[in-house]
């Protein structure tokens, strides 16, 4: 309903006449006049307020009829959150110039902000040894934003610990509209909260070094005694830990060692490898344990059999001679050990080769072999010296021949060479007898102690006597050396040879020392492949990659080609104590060989030097280093952009920075309020590479900071709360 202010103008002009001296005449005629007003409003906070004639004029009437009363005054009494009320106030003067008003009140509504407009962040799965589990990486609640409502959040964790490798995180989020609260008591008329799930899992899969299948003999025939290691499982980068079982009924224990007792036969044992929440990994081992205890072979002593004559020719004399015997014919009393019968008797591991023939060739003594295999196919053997006698058939020509003594003394020999297959010359190659690296040391410690002795003599008088004795005590040591048996350089060709010196059956090694020379043949070539290589524009392979990290320090990098390029300039004219990598036989780890029981010559022990920095196999015309190199290599540098992270956040006392950065320096650590006043400044000393450094913020008060990290690639810049 419209407010409306009505005046009789007559009885206004009767009240001025009071306090007029001059009397005015009533004219009953006049009209009534008024001032109405538009009614009061209550409309919503994000209602347009920009145009509030939307709610209304105020006007006055007079005898006329009616009209616009002006533009009111507007007074707003609103709140941070956009709520409250508006005043809009007309002033007019009635005909005898007094001064009448009216206002009209818009009352602005709050917020009716409500959980519908809120999105959750999702459970969520993080992976690795600590891994970041900031809002920033894992969500944070979302909400439609509206001009009535002031809204803030906050979240609380708790940890839950399954395991090492298994842990989750219960965030309890709380969201509040500071435009529903109830400010006499504190109280939010409406809060919103929610749990979120955060898996936390080291998911990383060991690596298995799955034991190999194991083949005993049983000691009874029917059982074998199996000692085995337990599972090896190489740490991840995180770490390890694993559980770890196998399902072996024979096993002594359950968890990662399966020795035992087994019976003969296969025996399938599986280790379960559980990692992570949940996750498993298995490998296979198959025990076996064979009935493989040999017969007991016993043959006769000796065994003497004359050849029987051939005439060939037909010429009436014999110019050939033969026997055969059969295996069985050298057994005398061969039995099995598990009852594993019948027994088959052979002259080789060929169950199958019962009997031989025997000719002039093999006239005179010699050592023959009498193979006793059960039905199991195990095999044993023992030895009969036959003597073949040429006697009563006059054969002719059928005497022994000399055997030639078999070979007891071998060599061995190969080359050094680099890896253009060029000779190197006088590099000092080793021969080590592994016996030879310990040496026992005997000592002998001799004492001298007299003993005394007593005697009762014929006539009954007590003899006394002493005699002196050494006592020797020996002690036995062993101790490591270093010792090899020879040195021998190689020669113009690269080749060296260690002739006739190692012993049938003996253990060698033959090693070639890290060779140590000058450095050579490396020019701008060199620079730019390794520079193409990493700008990612050229692949090095084998030997280059050993060749490209001069610093060797297991890594190809911008270091390694700072180096190379100072060489280039003639800045430099070595990389440090090293020049040179020796591999033997194209490995890739190690400048010696070993050989276990030498039956042979050892031919082709071949070693491969590798001259630091020498990666392209053609070489520049020209070793003067120009634009474009020193460009690559700027690029490279100025490439190498400084990354930033920063946790946790919010954080109580300590804050960890992590940065990786292109080169030494001290950088600048600044910290300001929100008010712009700088609170800390600390200088922090960075090294080229991986950095990470932290912050004591104890002397800090609770509340929001901005950080910035100044360095020589810029300032990195990032908002923390102290909580």
């Amino acid at each position: 309903m419209k407010k409306i202010y009505t005046f009789s103008v007559g009885l206004i002009a009767s009240i001025c006449m009071m306090w007029s001296p001059l009397t005015a005449s009533t004219n009953t005629n006049d009209a009534m006049w008024s001032l109405i007003c538009p009614d009061d409003v209550t409309v919503s906070c994000n209602a347009e307020l920009w145009d509030l004639s939307v709610y209304g004029n105020a006007t006055y009437h007079d005898q006329s009829g009616y009209h616009s009363a002006g533009t009111p005054v507007v007074t707003y009494y609103l709140g941070g959150c956009g709520s409250g009320y508006i005043t809009r106030k007309w002033t007019l003067e009635d005909p005898y110039w007094n001064l009448q008003t009216c206002t009209q009140t818009i009352t602005v509504g709050g917020g009716a902000f409500d959980a519908a407009s809120i999105v959750w962040p999702q459970m969520a799965t993080v992976e690795g040894c600590d891994p970041n589990t900031h809002p920033d990486v894992t969500g944070k609640p979302t909400w439609v934003s509206s001009e009535c409502s002031m809204l803030g959040y906050s979240y609380k964790d708790a940890l839950y610990t399954v395991s090492a490798d298994c842990k989750k995180i219960l965030r309890k989020w709380t969201i509040i509209d500071w435009c529903q609260m109830n400010s006499g008591n504190g109280n939010y008329t409406n809060s919103w909260t929610y749990t979120q799930t955060i898996k936390i899992i080291k998911n990383e899969p060991p690596v298995v070094n799955c034991i190999k299948d194991i083949t005993v003999s049983a000691y009874d025939c029917k059982l074998g005694k199996v000692v085995a290691p337990p599972l090896s499982i190489d740490p991840s980068s995180c770490g390890g830990n694993y559980e770890i079982i196998n399902n072996s009924p024979y096993a002594t224990e359950k968890l990662a060692n399966l020795s035992g007792t087994y019976p003969v036969g296969t025996t399938k044992v599986t280790y379960t490898i559980k990692y992570g929440c949940g996750q498993k990994k298995t490998c296979v081992t198959n025990v076996i344990v064979k009935n493989d205890k040999g017969p007991v072979p016993v043959c006769v002593g000796s065994l003497s059999v004359a050849l029987m004559g051939l005439d060939t020719d037909d010429d009436g004399v014999n110019d050939e001679g033969m026997v055969e015997l059969w295996a069985k014919d050298l057994n005398w009393k061969s039995s099995s050990t598990c009852n594993n019968y019948p027994l088959t008797f052979s002259f080789s591991t060929d169950p199958k080769q019962m009997s031989k023939v025997f000719t002039c060739d093999n006239v005179g003594k010699s050592k023959v072999k009498m193979y006793v295999t059960d039905s199991k196919g195990n095999q044993s053997f023992c030895e009969v010296e036959l003597d073949v006698q040429n006697n009563g058939a006059n054969i002719q020509d059928c005497e022994p021949h000399v055997v030639a003594p078999p070979q007891t003394i071998f060599s061995a020999k190969g080359a050094v060479k680099n890896i253009y297959d060029a000779p190197v010359k006088d590099v000092a190659v080793q021969l080590y007898d592994p016996a030879k690296l310990n040496i026992i040391k005997t000592t002998y410690d001799s004492t001298l102690v007299v003993v005394k002795d007593s005697f009762k003599n014929l006539s009954g008088y007590w003899l006394y006597t002493t005699e002196k004795k050494w006592i020797v005590t020996t002690k036995t040591e062993t101790i490591p050396t270093t010792e090899f048996i020879l040195n021998q350089a190689s020669d113009d060709k690269g080749n060296f040879v260690f002739d006739k010196i190692i012993n049938k059956g003996a253990d060698v090694t033959v090693k070639c020392p890290q060779y140590t020379a000058a450095l050579t043949n490396i020019d701008k070539a060199d620079l730019d492949l390794l520079t193409l290589h990493l700008l990612g524009q050229a692949t090095l392979k084998d030997y280059q990659l050993i060749a490209a990290d001069v610093d060797q320090n297991g890594k190809i990098d911008i270091e390694d080609m700072n180096l190379l390029f100072k060489y280039v300039k003639g800045e430099l004219t070595s990389f440090g104590t090293k020049s040179h990598v020796v591999l033997a036989n194209g490995t890739s780890k190690d400048n010696w060989l070993s050989f276990t029981k030498v039956e042979t010559d050892l031919n082709d022990v071949n070693f491969t030097v590798i001259q630091l920095g020498d990666i392209a196999k053609e070489k520049a015309s020209s070793t003067l280093v120009n634009e474009d190199v020193e460009a690559n290599i700027r690029s490279l540098t100025d490439g190498m952009e400084l990354t930033l992270s920063v946790y946790p956040n919010p954080f109580s006392n300590k804050l960890i920075f992590n940065c990786n950065a292109s080169q030494d320096q001290v950088a600048a650590l600044k910290f300001f309020d929100i008010s712009g006043r700088m609170v800390k400044n600390e200088n922090i000393s960075l090294t080229k590479g991986y950095n990470t450094f932290e912050l004591n913020g104890t002397d800090i008060n609770n509340g929001i900071y901005i950080y910035q990290l100044h360095t020589s690639e810029g300032i990195r810049t990032g908002k923390v709360s102290k909580e």
